[in-house]
């Protein structure tokens, strides 16, 4: 998702489980949810002990890509439904048909009769806003997409690069959505003035937003919500035009060497009981009647989504990340 980590973590098996299974899961959740879905599914199936690494929604895929002759991940557990598509498109997934998936809500499902994806949570786009370094700056709080243009927040802006994070895209795509093609690019245009830098986090402009390095965060709010509960002096803002957003679906890789468990993986995360679990990170789950948001998460969130045609962003999600690049790349800086 709006991956919480640049780059990998792993969590490997520990000495003395030799006798366990393992099974290896790629996953673009945040990484305390991540960790929450795992552990539940290591209660169920204490013989399958799970090596995760957790990153990025695009370094993610690209690395499935590139390991396409020797697949190394068994399930993805977690990331941009868009993103997915399109390495299904490169014939890189496995249908599979989870237990509880006629249960699941209607949006969540892949639609097909031998379906690929099966959805685990939903994101959207919003914004971090420190009240606190604002108010020293006399600088007010925008209530808009189209506020951010201004002028008066030239340097205050930080927000991560769609080339790496799942959540920059979904912002793009929702700018495209709500503005237009044209009027979408002619709003990045301004908005880039405005950006101090893009980073590869999704989470990251939230964090940055909390400790005061940026006044205003383009993000999602989960790392905003938990930044407010542990004291930090920021504002979730979910502007006016709507919010682009993403479903984080769970799939299997093609080749997987350990399917059985591979399926066991995608039979949990497309259960009730993992519904509750990712419940407690964001506003939509895989079950229309599961919700359990933390202290201070926006209530209307859900009400504010783009209708968004993940079909099409799919197809575009190339030539639209080259196109942010040729635009705004130069303020991207290398990964650490």
């Amino acid at each position: 998702m709006a991956a919480s980590i640049a780059g990998f973590v792993a969590f490997a098996p520990v000495a003395g489980e030799a006798q366990q299974r393992t099974l290896t899961v790629y996953s673009s959740l945040d990484e305390d949810q991540a960790k929450a879905l795992i552990k539940g599914f290591e209660a169920k199936h204490p013989q399958i002990k799970v090596n995760a690494i957790l990153g990025s929604t695009a370094p993610i895929i690209a690395r499935v890509i590139a390991e396409a002759a020797s697949p190394q991940a068994d399930i993805i557990m977690g990331n941009a439904v868009s993103a997915l598509m399109a390495a299904d498109a490169r014939g890189l997934l496995l249908p599979y048909k989870p237990a509880q998936y006629d249960k699941v809500a209607p949006v969540m499902r892949d639609g097909r009769a031998e379906p690929v994806w099966v959805g685990i949570d939903a994101w959207a786009s919003s914004l971090c806003f420190n009240t606190v370094e604002a108010a020293k700056k006399n600088i007010p709080a925008p209530k808009s997409w189209a506020d951010l243009t201004n002028p008066i927040y030239k340097g205050q802006i930080t927000m991560p690069s769609p080339l790496s994070s799942g959540t920059a895209l979904l912002a793009v795509n929702g700018w495209l959505t709500v503005f237009g093609e044209k009027g979408g690019w002619e709003f990045m245009d301004k908005l880039h003035e405005n950006v101090s830098k893009y980073g590869h986090s999704g989470s990251a402009p939230c964090r940055q937003s909390a400790s005061g390095e940026s006044i205003i965060g383009i993000s999602y709010a989960t790392p905003g919500v938990k930044s407010i509960n542990e004291g930090a002096p920021i504002q979730i803002i979910l502007p006016s035009e709507g919010l682009g957003w993403e479903i984080e679906a769970a799939a299997i890789v093609k080749g997987a060497k350990n399917l059985a468990d591979a399926k066991a993986m995608s039979d949990w995360t497309s259960s009730r009981e993992a519904a509750e679990i990712s419940a407690k990170f964001l506003p939509i789950t895989a079950y229309d009647d599961i919700q359990s948001l933390p202290k201070n998460y926006p209530a209307d969130e859900k009400s504010k989504l783009l209708k968004m045609d993940f079909g099409k962003l799919a197809a575009s999600r190339e030539a639209v990340m080259a196109e942010w690049q040729k635009r705004y790349g130069v303020k991207v800086p290398p990964k650490s």
